[in-house]
Parts: C-alpha cells; sequence; structure tokens
C-alpha cells in the first residue's frame, strides 16, 4: 500500500511518491507485486509495467513542492489526498505480507491494526511523523514513532524503516534498545552515511556502510530502499543486515538518475562489498 504524489521540482511536475519508486523498484527486480494506490497519472503509468497488479483504492493524488538543498531536500505541501481503507482492506485480503508507505497521513493511523494483523509488514515511518505547518512547510515529529509500533502489535513480524532524523534520538544512538521497546525491528537510514539495523530475533544491531561514488538527486532514494528491503528480506529470505545491504545498493544506484536505476544482476553483483559490521 503506497501513497502517489506529483511533486513539483525546480518547476516540473513529475511523478513521485512511494507508489512510484516502489512499484518503479520492484519492476526492475523482475518481481512481482500488487500495488494499492489511488487513481492518479502515477497508477496510469505503473499499469504498463512488467509484474506489477495496480488496485486503485481512490482518486487523487498528494502534491509537494521539492526544494532541493545540497545533498538533501525541503518539502512544501500543496494539497494532500486519502485512501479509502475500506477499499485498502479489501485489495489486501489475503495477501501475507504488506509494505504500508505514506507520505502524508494518506491513511489514517487507526486503521493499521486491522491492515496489518496476521502479517509479515514493512513500514516506512516518513507518512506518519510529517507534519505540515501552516506555510505547508513539512516538519517532523519523529516521537510519532512510538504510536505507530503499539498499532502493529498485531503483525506476525514488523519492521520500521525510515531516515536518521524521522527516528527519536534512542533510535540511531541504542537502535537494538529502540528495537526491543518499541517491539519491531528497525532500520535507521541516515542518507548516503553508514546507518543501522537492529534484529530482536538475532538480538544484535548492525551498522551498515552504503556504496561510495554515486552522486545525484536525493529524490525517491527511501522509497527505492523500503522496496528492495522489502523483497530481499520477506521474499528472499535473506537476513536483515544483508537485505539492507542490497537495499543501500539500490538507493546509491538509483541517484544516476537514469532507466532502468539498476538491475537485478547490478544489485547482486555489487552489495557484497556494502560493509557490514556488528554494532553489539
Amino acid at each position: 500500500m503506497a501513497a502517489s504524489t506529483r511533486d513539483v521540482v525546480e518547476g516540473r511536475v513529475v511523478l513521485g511518491g512511494p507508489a512510484y519508486y516502489i512499484g518503479t523498484a520492484l519492476h526492475y527486480v523482475e518481481v512481482g507485486g500488487r500495488v494499492v494506490t489511488s487513481a492518479s497519472p502515477t497508477s496510469r503509468y505503473l499499469k504498463k509495467l512488467w509484474w506489477l497488479d495496480v488496485v486503485e483504492v481512490g482518486s487523487g493524488d498528494t502534491v509537494f513542492r521539492i526544494e532541493l538543498a545540497g545533498e538533501g531536500r525541503e518539502l512544501v505541501l500543496v494539497s494532500a489526498s486519502k485512501l479509502n481503507p475500506g477499499a485498502v482492506a479489501r485489495a489486501i485480503e489475503g495477501l501475507g505480507k504488506a509494505v504500508i508507505s505514506l507520505t502524508m497521513q494518506e491513511l489514517d493511523l487507526g486503521y493499521l491494526p486491522e491492515l496489518v494483523a496476521g502479517r509479515d509488514v514493512v513500514v516506512d515511518v516518513q507518512g506518519f511523523v510529517r507534519v505540515a505547518e501552516p506555510s505547508g512547510r513539512v516538519t517532523l515529529r519523529p516521537t510519532a514513532v512510538y504510536t505507530v509500533a503499539k498499532l502493529l502489535r498485531r503483525a506476525r513480524y514488523a519492521i520500521l524503516r525510515g531516515e536518521r532524523a524521522e527516528f527519536p534520538v534512542e533510535c540511531w544512538k541504542d537502535p537494538l534498545g529502540c528495537s526491543n521497546s518499541l517491539g519491531v525491528d528497525v532500520v535507521v537510514t541516515n542518507g548516503g552515511n553508514p546507518f543501522v539495523v537492529a534484529s530482536r530475533e538475532e538480538e544484535r544491531a548492525y551498522v551498515i556502510k552504503p556504496l561510495k561514488g554515486v552522486a545525484g538527486v536525493p529524490i525517491g532514494l527511501g522509497d527505492v530502499f523500503t522496496a528492495v528491503l522489502s523483497y530481499y528480506l520477506l521474499e528472499e529470505g535473506l537476513e536483515l543486515p544483508r537485505a539492507a545491504a542490497v537495499a543501500s545498493t539500490a538507493a546509491a544506484l538509483k541517484l544516476r538518475d537514469r532507466h532502468p536505476w539498476f538491475t537485478r544482476y547490478e544489485l547482486e553483483l555489487l552489495s557484497p562489498k556494502v560493509e557490514i559490521s556488528k554494532l553489539r
């Protein structure tokens, strides 16, 4: 389940949002998946890609103005959309695994317990921790992560993924302690810098150092990371740190900003070069 957006970047309107980046990433990894999103230009684009089953659960998309600032970006909310919760529930009925990635609370938090019940889920925190100021500028409320985690208790397995700024300080200072406190595994990325993951089953946390030497526009990298992490973790059965290493490789290659962003061959050739070390 993923939100669709239209992004205004340097005066150009482009397709964006988790649905676009996750769906396209799955297409490049050459795997099937059901993309549940709103009826929009993004959904029409995704319907043209191989292997994807696109289900529309509402209409319209969220619109952001993206202001690039060095290696980062700032978001200004222009308009927000909503997904139909009943239609979402019907669209994922019978599925044992799900990825939930929103941009601006397109689905109310209260529906999460029903949607995750009995499933293996990867939840991107971005859409739940963002707050729009009266001016439209988007700020972050990292403490919302605690609320999200409580709503995932009915999941069979759950992992929270997000950027360092989207998590409380304890989650990147003590990822295993954070994971145990939240009751979920965590992946806390940090742009192109080393990041941390914590596995409760292994009772270990790891530091992962992404590939270097690729420069480009930092848009959509988190969604690409989420897509590839979810596939290699939930479908291929890789351990969390190794799946995160493959995901970081995909995000790094996406910086080239040309299609295809990457191939499955590139991911499996380059990801072993990613350094993984135990934190504790």
